[in-house]
C-alpha cells in the first residue's frame, strides 16, 4: 500500500515539475517576444540544438524587380556581317493581359534600335501578327519568322462526315513573314497546300532567308503526314528534301525520316542539315548542284582508325563559302566526342576532341552549337566535365577562351555576376561573336567584338529601347 502511495505521488511530482516548466517557458517567451523555439522545444521537436545560435545567414540573389518598360527575357542573339544584332526580346506588357508581350529587337553598331512589334500588318495579309518564332536576318537586314496573326482559329461546329476531306479542319491562323525594306510580306500560311503532294501545311520552322531572297525553311504537312525542308525562290515554293524519300547518294534503299536539324540558307543558295536515315543519321549538305553527303553513321572519320557512331540531333552550320562545321561521336578504343569541320572543297578534319586541353580551363569532354564565318572560325560551346562548361572560338591563333562557368561577366556588379550556363552562339565574318547566357543572378545577351573584347551588350531588367 504504502509502495502504491509512494507511486501515485511521484507522478503527481512530475506533473507538477513539467506543468511549472511549461509554465515558466511560456512566461520566458511573453516577456522577451522572443519567436525562436526554446531549448527544450527545439530538443524535442528538432533534435539536439547549437549551444550557441547561428549567426551567419547566406545572401541571396538581389530582387530584380521589372516594370513594362524593361526586358523581361531574351532568346537566343544572331549578328550579320554588318554588326547588326538580332534577338527576340520579352516583356510584361502594360494592360498586364494575355501574359508577356514580345518584340524582335535590332541594335546597330552605332547604337540606334529599329523594333518589329506585335500589331503589324502584312501588305498581301490584312490580319495583324502577334506572337513571334525565332527570328533570322541576313546582311540587308532583312528579318525573316513565323508569327500567328489574326484571331485563333475556331474549329467546326458540325461535321457531317469525319472521314470527308472537305470537312478536315485544316489550322489558318500561322504563316512565314519577311520583314525587308519593302515591307512585312507574308510567304507561306497554315493550311496552304504543298506543292506537288495533297498535303496541307501544318507547321514551320528553322526559317531563313539570304541577301539574294532565296527563303529556305522546314515544314509539317498532315494527309498524308511528313516533313521536309523547302525553299522559296523568285516566288515560286519547291522542296528540297521530304520524308520518305530515297536518299540515293548512300547506296541501297534508304529513306529519309521526319527528322531535320538544318542551317540558315547561305549566299550560294546552300543549306546543311542532320537528318535521321532510319536508325542511323548524317550530316548533308544541299547545294545548287545537288545533295552532298559529308559524314554518316558507320563510315570512316577523321580521327585515325575510327567511324562515325553518331550526331546526337545536333544542327551542323555552314558558312558563306559552303564550309561545314558540325559536332559527333566517333567510336574505337578512344570512343569519344570531336568538333569536325568540312572545307568546301576537301576532306573533314579534326578542330578538337575529346581529351585535347583547354589553357587554364581543363579538358575537353563534349562539344556543342558550333557556328562558323568564311574565315573558318567557329564558335562553341565546350564541355568540360561535370557542370564546367564554357564559350570558345577557334581562330588561326588557335583555340581562344570566351567565357568560363563560374567566371565574372564583364561589368560585373556584385559577386553573383558569374556565368552559369550557355546558349547557341552566332559569329559573323569580322570575329564578332554574340550568344545569350544565364548568370547565377539574371540572363544577359553577350557580344564579343571584332578586336576579342566580350561585353555585357543587355541584361534582363534594363530599360527597351523606344
Amino acid at each position: 500500500m504504502r509502495n502504491r502511495q509512494s507511486q501515485v505521488f511521484l507522478v503527481l511530482a512530475l506533473c507538477v515539475f513539467f506543468a511549472a516548466l511549461i509554465g515558466f517557458d511560456a512566461g520566458a517567451k511573453q516577456q522577451t517576444n522572443d519567436t525562436q523555439p526554446t531549448a527544450f522545444e527545439a530538443a524535442t521537436q528538432d533534435g539536439p540544438v547549437a549551444i550557441t545560435p547561428k549567426t551567419t545567414v547566406e545572401k541571396g540573389p538581389p530582387e530584380i524587380i521589372i516594370t513594362p518598360e524593361d526586358f523581361g527575357n531574351f532568346r537566343f542573339p544572331l549578328v550579320n556581317n554588318k554588326g547588326d544584332i538580332v534577338f527576340l526580346g520579352l516583356f510584361s506588357k502594360q494592360d498586364k493581359t494575355n501574359g508577356a508581350g514580345q518584340s524582335i529587337f535590332v541594335r546597330h553598331p552605332d547604337g540606334s534600335w529599329n523594333i518589329l512589334k506585335e500589331g503589324e500588318k502584312a501588305g498581301n495579309w490584312p490580319h495583324a501578327i502577334h506572337g513571334f518564332g525565332m527570328p533570322t536576318f541576313n546582311d540587308n537586314g532583312d528579318l525573316t519568322f513565323f508569327s500567328n496573326f489574326g484571331a485563333p482559329a475556331v474549329a467546326p461546329t458540325t461535321i457531317t462526315d469525319p472521314n470527308d476531306p472537305a470537312h478536315v479542319a485544316r489550322p489558318s491562323n500561322g504563316a512565314l513573314y519577311l520583314k525587308n525594306a519593302q515591307g512585312l510580306k507574308m510567304l507561306v500560311k497554315l493550311g496552304d497546300e504543298v506543292p506537288k503532294m495533297p498535303s496541307h501545311f501544318s507547321g514551320f520552322s528553322n526559317a531563313s532567308t539570304n541577301s539574294k531572297g532565296v527563303t529556305a525553311f522546314v515544314g509539317m504537312y498532315s494527309d498524308p503526314d511528313g516533313k521536309g525542308i523547302f525553299l522559296i525562290e523568285n516566288g515560286e515554293l519547291r522542296l528540297l528534301v521530304r520524308s520518305g524519300q530515297k536518299v540515293g547518294i548512300i547506296g541501297g534503299e534508304e529513306t529519309f525520316s521526319e527528322h531535320y536539324y538544318p542551317t540558315q540558307i547561305n549566299e550560294l543558295n546552300e543549306l546543311a542539315f542532320l537528318a535521321r536515315i532510319g536508325e542511323k543519321s548524317g550530316i548533308f549538305v544541299s547545294r545548287p548542284k545537288g545533295l552532298e553527303l559529308i559524314a554518316y553513321v558507320g563510315r570512316p572519320s577523321p580521327v585515325k582508325g575510327t567511324n562515325y557512331l553518331g550526331f546526337g540531333n545536333r544542327p551542323p552550320a555552314i558558312n558563306n563559302k559552303g564550309d561545314v562545321a558540325f559536332s559527333g561521336f566517333y567510336d574505337g578504343p578512344t570512343a569519344g566526342r570531336a568538333l569536325f569541320f568540312k572545307p568546301a572543297s576537301g576532306p573533314v578534319q579534326v578542330v578538337a576532341k575529346k581529351g585535347d586541353l583547354v589553357p587554364g580551363a581543363g579538358k575537353f569532354e563534349d562539344f556543342l552549337s558550333p557556328a562558323v564565318n568564311s574565315r573558318g572560325e567557329i564558335a562553341f560551346i565546350g564541355l568540360l566535365g561535370g557542370r564546367n562548361r564554357g564559350m570558345f572560338i577557334k581562330t588561326a591563333k588557335g583555340i581562344e577562351t570566351i567565357a568560363l562557368v563560374d567566371h565574372k561577366i564583364p561589368g560585373a556588379k556584385d559577386e553573383l555576376d558569374l556565368f552559369n550556363q550557355f546558349t547557341q552562339p552566332a559569329i559573323n565574318d569580322r570575329g564578332e561573336v554574340v550568344f545569350y547566357g544565364q548568370i547565377k543572378n539574371n540572363v544577359a545577351i553577350f557580344h564579343r567584338d571584332d578586336k576579342g573584347v566580350l561585353h555585357t551588350l543587355i541584361r534582363r531588367g534594363d530599360k527597351m529601347p523606344k
